[in-house]
């Protein structure tokens, strides 16, 4: 994912935009016809600038989808849900990249170019048509809270005022910030991964492309323990099981240094070390993107805010999505030049560090 001014203007312009609108539905289908726009030049543009457009409406839709449909999960999950409903989105994420490219080949391969855009068309008819029928319940929790007002009033006027809204200085807040830098530690480990485990093994074990990509299936499968993890362990304290993760991820990624061998044994644990670094990254994704709601809440609370009417999630799923951005951008450049003044060790290593420093000094944060 591209990090640059642009790509910043464009999420606080989303977030800002969404956090006003009492509704989240629509900006979100907004969203959606510009994929479609986008799946049409590039579907039918032959020439440069169409393809240029066509990018340009791809980055304003996912600017848009990232940040609403996380917003939209939280602003409908229960509190002792939410971390599961943000596990099967984080998971949806995953798989969504990983079958993306494989689906999209195979059908080229087969179908030709036109063949490869059906299904990724079906897909947003699908999609547009659903959104079109969602029902906000945020919205119907504001109805259903109206019938109650007379109750509900002196609770809301000791909290302050409802007619303010969050600013940007008001996400200066410690349990918030410590949510962005996880959420761009992980980033960026998972991006180093991305741009360095195909040359490793092809380098190192002689392994196909086919193999090297079948290998971050040992990444993403682990994704999907986050489900049940969220479900059955509500109980755990979030940050402190995040921040546990990272410093255990340490070892598994350290360890990536000492399978530099082309034998079998040094494979086999190679792809175990990479499944052990794939289960921690993931699972406390999920999480984290949890903690950034609770985050948010606990500032709006805070600050008298009431929810139902200038809730401030848009902005804090912005700041998120930043952080995914900016992560995909700085891991590769870090285990680049890792790599390359240190070898694949050294780059493991710093990896590890960076991984187990920002767990450990989240866990003191946290306590």
């Amino acid at each position: 994912m591209d990090i640059n001014f642009a790509c910043i203007i464009r999420r606080c312009i989303v977030n800002r935009l969404s956090d006003r609108i009492q509704s989240r539905k629509y900006p979100l289908l907004v969203g959606y016809i510009a994929i479609a726009i986008s799946t049409f030049f590039f579907l039918f543009g032959r020439s440069p600038a169409i393809i240029v457009i066509a990018r340009v409406f791809q980055g304003l839709s996912g600017a848009i989808v990232g940040v609403l449909s996380f917003a939209i999960v939280a602003d409908t999950a229960s509190p002792e849900k939410r971390g599961q409903y943000m596990a099967f989105l984080s998971a949806s994420f995953t798989w969504g990249m990983i079958m993306g490219p494989v689906l999209g080949g195979l059908l080229f391969d087969n179908f030709g170019i036109y063949g490869a855009f059906v299904v990724p068309i079906s897909l947003l008819v699908c999609d547009i048509i659903l959104r079109s029928l969602m029902i906000e319940k945020r919205n119907h929790d504001s109805e259903v809270c109206g019938q109650d007002q007379a109750e509900e009033a002196p609770l809301l006027s000791t909290q302050g005022s409802t007619g303010n809204e969050l600013h940007l200085r008001n996400f200066v807040d410690t349990r918030f910030i410590a949510a962005i830098v996880t959420e761009t530690t992980i980033s960026s480990i998972l991006s180093a991964f991305e741009s360095t485990l195909p040359l490793f093994t092809m380098e190192t074990y002689d392994w196909s492309s086919t193999n090297s990509g079948l290998l971050f299936l040992g990444i993403s499968l682990p994704s999907l323990l986050s489900i049940p993890m969220a479900k059955y362990c509500r109980s755990w304290d979030r940050r402190r099981t995040v921040a546990i993760e990272l410093i255990l991820a340490f070892f598994p990624l350290s360890a990536l240094r000492l399978v530099e061998m082309p034998s079998s044994s040094h494979q086999v644990s190679f792809v175990a070390f990479v499944t052990c670094v794939g289960l921690f990254m993931t699972t406390s994704q999920a999480q984290v993107m949890a903690e950034v709601s609770d985050a948010v809440r606990q500032i709006e609370a805070k600050e008298g805010i009431d929810s139902r009417k200038k809730s401030g999630m848009g902005t804090g799923y912005a700041f998120c999505n930043v952080a995914i951005a900016l992560g995909q951008f700085l891991g590769p450049i870090v285990a680049g030049y890792a790599r390359l003044g240190l070898g694949w060790g050294g780059m493991t290593l710093i990896l590890g560090g960076i991984s187990g420093f920002v767990g450990l000094v989240s866990l003191f944060v946290n306590v």
